[in-house]
Formats: structure tokens, sequence, C-alpha cells
């Protein structure tokens, strides 16, 4: 079961606590909350995005707008971040993804699973992408 944000409730995510994550897990989960150090005031900063899953310890996150997000300019800063999927925070290491068959393949990846996303990048003006691998 979900909440209204798309979190798992309860137990369902229990063994993410650092642990792997199922396909399953992935698929109960419709956003991850992403916690970032900010560059400039070392505040901690959280945004809750889309992801798809990359392995069993590790995700793919990606924005496409004007100007990259703040996330991403604070994960290209400071490499350690915090992840959530709706059962408390995890440690994690976010590793951006320059290469840029390697972000149009997330990107990609990211409007399969989320209609809406594809919508919304269609619909918007020529952008910027980037995209970046967090692993725990």
């Amino acid at each position: 079961m979900s909440d209204a944000k798309g979190g798992a409730k309860g137990s369902e995510m229990s063994d993410a606590k650092g642990g792997v994550m199922s396909d399953g897990d992935f698929a109960r989960c419709k956003t991850v909350r992403l916690t970032t150090r900010g560059r400039k005031s070392g505040q901690a900063r959280a945004v809750t995005i889309w992801f798809i899953a990359s392995g069993p310890r590790a995700i793919r996150v990606q924005h496409v707008a004007a100007k990259p997000a703040n996330w991403y300019r604070n994960l290209v800063a400071t490499s350690a971040v915090a992840i959530d999927f709706g059962d408390g925070p995890i440690e994690a290491r976010g590793t951006p993804i320059t290469d840029p068959a390697g972000v149009a393949s997330v990107i990609a990846a990211v409007r399969k699973k989320y209609w809406m996303a594809w919508l919304i990048q269609w619909l918007g003006k020529p952008q910027n992408a980037v995209a970046a691998e967090i692993t725990w």
C-alpha cells in the first residue's frame, strides 16, 4: 500500500534500510525523496523526484529544464546524499552521468515509466538534461 505521495507505508520497505530492493519494492514506489547538501550553504536540501531502478541497490534520476536543478548541482559538489522511499533515509552516493547517451537512456526510461514526464517534457521549451545514479 502506498501513501498519497506514492511512498511505501509500513513494513513493505523494511528491507530498504541499507539493503537490497526487489523489482516489486521499486514498483511500489512512485517517487524517492533525495536529500543533498547545499553547495553554498551546507544545509540539507530535499526534493521528491521520479526515479528508475538500475540495480538492487541503485537508482537513476534525471531533470530536464532550462538549467540544471539545484539537487543536481549540489550532488556534483558533494556526492554524499540520502534517499528515502518512505521507510526512512538511507545514506547513499550520487554520481553524475555525463555521457550524453547515458543521460538520454535515463530520460527515455523515465518517460517510459512515467507517461506524465514525457508529456511535461514534450510541452516544454528546448531543455538541458542531467542525470545521476544513486547507489547505497
